[in-house]
């Protein structure tokens, strides 16, 4: 295959090109569709890209789908709720009967009423978890939210942008509101447990710059051995270990989807030299990262 650099799609429009969707947003910075609108011009999946605008997306029908995220793949499970935020790398593959809302929208949207995005909305940091699963009841009221939303999209006049910035904004209201539940069902976590998720949260943040456990509890304010202890109880493998395999996965996807050759991989992630990316790749892999591309 041929390589290439990861793609950005700035836009909802451009990343509808990029899909062979046939839906464009007539409105800037903002767009909102339904799932099943997907079929049949609509890829069934998509390699790896980032984008340069917020998604948010609940599912009443999941199907076969699967998305990944930063390389992880997300399990949906059913009424999930998601979000995809700039920076993130995203893939997926898409089921037929997948059945839904998608929202798409850039920050400046809202810019004017919501001054800093991921204060107000933390769930929209690149370092919070981002797929939740929904009551019955949170789903109901979202999905309502959705449809009056997806009318007033569908039917353009004078205050059309007006309506949908405040309606999208009570969405992402709807939303926090089903974070800080999760939030508070995390309160009831041991010590261990959420110790834990921050510190895999931070992984996902900092694996480039920073590779040692020390680093992590130095931020956590716990030691070093008690952090390796404590990651090895509740996930069964180390802090070391679950460094190391972030960066793993980010290696394969950065020689399975762009042109750099091995050494800026290599510095890319962080190495002092190529031969040791090289070495601590085979140590994962069994392979060279060369024989790999090769074989992808």
């Amino acid at each position: 295959m041929s390589k290439k650099e990861i793609p950005v799609f700035e836009t909802s429009n451009d990343l509808h090109e990029a899909t062979g969707y046939d839906h464009r947003s007539h409105i800037s910075g903002f767009d909102i569709f339904t799932l099943e609108s997907l079929e049949p011009s609509c890829k069934k999946c998509m390699p790896p890209y980032r984008q340069g605008f917020y998604q948010i997306g609940i599912l009443s029908n999941t199907g076969n789908s699967e998305i990944n995220l930063n390389t992880n793949e997300v399990k949906l499970e059913q009424l999930p709720l998601w979000f995809v935020v700039p920076g993130q790398v995203f893939s997926w593959i898409r089921s037929p009967e997948t059945a839904g809302y998608h929202i798409q929208f850039r920050k400046e949207f809202i810019s004017k009423t919501i001054a800093n995005l991921t204060e107000e909305f933390p769930y929209l940091k690149l370092t919070e978890n981002s797929v939740f699963t929904m009551t019955p009841e949170e789903q109901k009221s979202l999905q309502f939210d959705m449809e009056r939303m997806h009318s007033v999209f569908q039917n353009p006049h004078p205050y059309q942008e007006k309506m949908l910035e405040g309606m999208l904004i009570s969405v992402l209201y709807n939303c926090k509101s089903i974070y800080e539940r999760y939030k508070t069902t995390e309160s009831h976590l041991s010590r261990g447990q959420v110790l834990t998720q921050q510190f895999q949260q931070l992984v996902d943040k900092l694996y480039v710059d920073s590779k040692n456990v020390s680093d992590y509890a130095e931020q956590l304010n716990v030691t070093p051995n008690y952090l390796t202890t404590t990651v090895k109880q509740i996930t069964g493998k180390t802090a070391k270990d679950v460094i190391q395999q972030r960066v793993f996965l980010e290696s394969k996807t950065m020689l399975s989807f762009t042109a750099m050759d091995i050494a800026e991989i290599a510095y890319q992630l962080n190495f002092q030299e190529p031969t040791h990316f090289t070495r601590f790749f085979k140590k994962y892999s069994g392979t060279t990262p060369n024989k790999f591309r090769k074989a992808q």
